[in-house]
């Protein structure tokens, strides 16, 4: 599947969460994911270090940070992907890329029920997996992430087209 989009706005409105595409997949079937990228640890916009390139296998969890401790997360950004077989009650699928710098996005994390912070809290894009050319930032307990420098900040894109290519295999015995 060949995809591109483009934002032909040049003001504010050209800032944005996230930038990609997203696909929906029942949460209830997964059962785990492997991948070829960086991990085995999620990453955000502005906390991109300490994750080692590999293939990195994860079975599928609802771990909250700071109330759960069945690391690493299953839910969240994974960067430098290369390619991931979704693990699922049905039957595994693979799907990989030719697209550099893309990120995985599996699921959104869930947040704690009585959680007020909405600065740990990132909006995340709708779907359920994603393939994003750029991810949003976290804050901290304190402070929006837009304030703690440019990584922080939103997306911006500008006119020019952005484009990726995925490839989709369904074949069974995987």
């Amino acid at each position: 599947m060949a995809y591109a989009y483009s934002h032909f706005k040049w003001a504010t409105e050209n800032a944005f969460n996230n930038v990609g595409i997203s696909f929906s997949y029942p949460e209830e079937k997964i059962t785990g994911a492997k991948y070829l990228g960086s991990g085995p640890y999620r990453v955000w916009k502005n906390r991109m270090k300490g994750g080692t390139f590999g293939v990195w296998r994860k079975k599928y969890n609802k771990t909250m940070t700071g109330l759960s401790w069945d690391y690493p997360e299953f839910k969240g950004y994974y960067k430098d992907l290369f390619w991931v077989v979704i693990e699922n009650k049905e039957s595994p699928f693979l799907i990989y890329t030719e697209t550099e710098n893309l990120f995985l996005r599996l699921y959104t994390p869930d947040k704690p029920e009585k959680d007020r912070n909405i600065f740990t809290a990132p909006e995340f894009p709708s779907g359920d997996i994603s393939f994003l050319h750029g991810i949003n930032s976290i804050g901290t307990k304190f402070d929006a992430a837009s304030n703690h420098g440019p990584e922080g900040a939103k997306n911006k894109i500008g006119p020019e087209w952005i484009s990726g290519v995925l490839y989709f295999d369904f074949r069974p015995g995987r």
